[in-house]
């Protein structure tokens, strides 16, 4: 791999003005501040592959940007912070209004809280089995063995940290040949909650499997272990189905993947332009239908990642969320991303899938703001 320096910020914006990246709209000099003050390199950076580079190795601007002004990068940094703002805040409110969903029906049925728990791990367990059972090559792992029994023969050699050592490397093998998958992690994730100041008291009083019931894991677990007991418990243990949870059964994973990248400030936009491998064909359907976008727009959901998953997100928001002081704030608060998403689109017309990706989320928070505020659950 090619060495990379770090280099002060001055060198950055020397660089990326060889790379053809003009500073009409931002001066040299505001970019280091930008890049020393507000932001970093790499993560802006990351923006520019939403941008065309001429091809021909004839031409003379070979490798060099088309039209790209450091303005427009550090424009799409600003749009993506305040999207991934909004993801959050949205996911904060269907987390707990599947929570709310779980409880009131879980009630209404008489479930008995320590079984619907036993049945959940269990599932889980089976479920990792099967994946774990699906993915291991056995024929890749004899080397592995070897190296595994190397390591244990040092054991009895050593002790403290270095004991420890060796363990961590085995643990890391191991987690290596089983693809990360763990039958235990959904019940394992929750012994870790005791190191928190805010989860601690919680954790010692109910974490343990013995003094638990679902009440208890409903305030424990994460996001991804709300949506495993929502699926589990409405898709698989109840026998009535429930209109609710399945409108929303399509969008639960695009909304996790979403939030899980929002929640670590992640890039999100940078995907338009990406390939999307998987796309649920139910979040375009209901875009048109549900949402009213063009049908040319539409068809943007089943590309670009980000597009499909805000797209999922701003559906099960419609579908799950009830509050309707809720749903106003939300829809107020869509209304105003678009108008901040479209202060400068003029700066991305030049780049037609860019273009055409930020006036796609323009739509759905557009349309989705009408409906979030014109209905109520």
């Amino acid at each position: 791999m090619k060495e990379r320096p770090l280099i002060p910020a001055e060198q950055q914006v020397a660089h990326l003005a060889e790379r053809g990246v003009r500073f009409d709209i931002m001066s040299p000099e505001d970019a280091v501040a930008f890049l020393r003050d507000k932001n970093f390199f790499f993560k802006v950076k990351a923006f520019a592959k939403c941008f065309s580079t001429y091809r021909s190795p004839a031409s003379e601007g070979y490798g060099r940007y088309v039209n790209l002004d450091f303005a427009y990068l550090a424009e799409l940094t600003r749009l993506d912070h305040h999207l991934r703002e909004h993801i959050l805040s949205m996911t904060l409110d269907i987390e707990h209004y599947m929570k709310v969903h779980l409880n009131r029906t879980m009630m209404d049925d008489g479930a008995d809280g320590k079984e619907v728990l036993d049945l959940l791990f269990a599932h889980e367990r089976v479920r990792k089995e099967r994946m774990l059972e699906e993915r291991f090559d056995p024929n890749g792992s004899e080397a592995t063995v070897e190296r595994m029994k190397a390591i244990a023969d040092r054991l009895d050699g050593v002790g403290g940290s270095e004991r420890a050592m060796l363990f961590l490397e085995m643990l890391h093998i191991a987690e290596d040949q089983t693809l990360g998958i763990d039958p235990e992690h959904l019940e394992r994730s929750i012994s870790y909650l005791g190191d928190s100041n805010y989860t601690r008291d919680l954790a010692n009083k109910y974490g343990r499997r013995e003094d638990m019931y679902v009440w208890n894991y409903l305030e424990l677990v994460s996001f991804g272990g709300i949506i495993a007991l929502y699926k589990f418990y409405f898709y698989d243990l109840r026998r009535e189905r429930s209109q609710e949870a399945e409108s929303v059964k399509q969008f639960l994973f695009p909304v996790k993947a979403l939030r899980n990248a929002a929640a670590h400030n992640g890039n999100v936009l940078n995907t338009i332009g990406q390939r999307l491998q998987k796309p649920v064909g139910s979040i375009a359907t209901a875009a048109r239908e549900e949402l009213g976008i063009d049908q040319e727009l539409v068809a943007l959901t089943k590309r670009f990642p980000v597009i499909h998953d805000f797209t999922a997100l701003v559906l099960c928001f419609n579908r799950i969320v009830s509050d309707a002081d809720a749903r106003s704030e939300k829809a107020a608060g869509l209304r105003t991303l678009r108008e901040r998403f479209l202060e400068h689109a003029d700066y991305f017309e030049k780049q037609i899938e860019l273009d055409r990706g930020i006036r796609m989320l323009g739509e759905v928070m557009r349309s989705g703001a009408d409906v979030i505020s014109s209905s109520s659950l």
